[in-house]
């Protein structure tokens, strides 16, 4: 939750006020010397933490609260805490990446992590709150992030055991799967199912084994891919295929039963 003191929200509904408002048709104004990065449609805001850097109180209360409310991850990526500090949070500063922060109601309700560099657009954290999931606020802050990273497939690296929650987002922007990485890349539960792009591979797992809970998340892209397919014209053509060979294989047997016929 943001907390904040009688002189900081003074500071904050000044800079919301000065700062950029993008409603949902993406309309902007900006005034002021002060500019806050804002989506705004009904209770929900999303902001970026770089519009921040100006107001210090306020930039280390978002990034206090971004990580409080991501501080679950370490039990996903034991190295969670020194990445957020030590690499995540330096990017917004040297202009290589953002974090962005969705709030309703004034309460944290999500948070991505970004990277933008020439080589790699790539989404490194995005994590909604479970109190507010099922609000929209992922789609919300796809919104933002496809036109920060300029590509609506960007990179993005899932746990194994969590796969099957993003399948809606995965299947509704059309993500492709490109990688299986072995365990043990980012934490030793589980392999990371890589989107659009490719991780280095710099780690070599010599233990291939794979859990239940992956070998399902296997099966069910197969069924997803399998799917896919079936509503493809590449499906289509081969219907018809079949359905040739399939009355070749009848006429052979009517020339074959009136040849015998004929024999008789």
């Amino acid at each position: 939750t943001l907390m904040r003191s009688s002189a900081a929200s003074d500071v904050y509904k000044r800079q919301v006020m000065k700062g950029w408002f993008i409603s949902e048709t993406i309309t902007r104004k900006s005034t002021g010397d002060i500019t806050l990065h804002q989506y705004e449609v009904n209770n929900m805001k999303i902001y970026t933490l770089s519009s921040l850097i100006d107001n210090h109180q306020l930039f280390c209360k978002f990034a206090q609260d971004a990580y409080s409310a991501t501080d679950c991850l370490c039990q996903d990526y034991p190295k969670y805490f020194e990445w957020y500090w030590s690499k995540d949070l330096p990017r917004v500063f040297n202009g290589t990446g953002e974090i962005v922060v969705c709030t309703i109601d004034d309460n944290i309700a999500g948070i991505a992590s970004l990277k933008k560099i020439n080589t790699e657009k790539k989404i490194c954290t995005f994590f909604v709150v479970k109190e507010y999931r099922g609000q929209h606020v992922a789609t919300k802050m796809l919104e933002y992030i496809f036109e920060y990273l300029g590509t609506s497939k960007p990179l993005i690296a899932i746990t194994g055991y969590k796969v099957l929650s993003f399948v809606p987002i995965i299947k509704k922007y059309n993500w492709k799967l490109t990688q299986i990485t072995s365990k043990g890349y980012y934490n030793n539960a589980s392999c990371e199912f890589v989107y659009n792009g490719r991780l280095p591979e710099w780690f070599i797992q010599k233990n291939t084994h794979r859990n239940s809970s992956e070998f399902q998340v296997c099966f069910f892209l197969f069924l997803n891919h399998l799917s896919s397919l079936l509503q493809s014209h590449l499906f289509s053509y081969f219907f018809l295929l079949f359905g040739l060979v399939l009355l070749s294989y009848h006429l052979l047997k009517l020339f074959l039963v009136l040849l015998l016929w004929s024999l008789v």
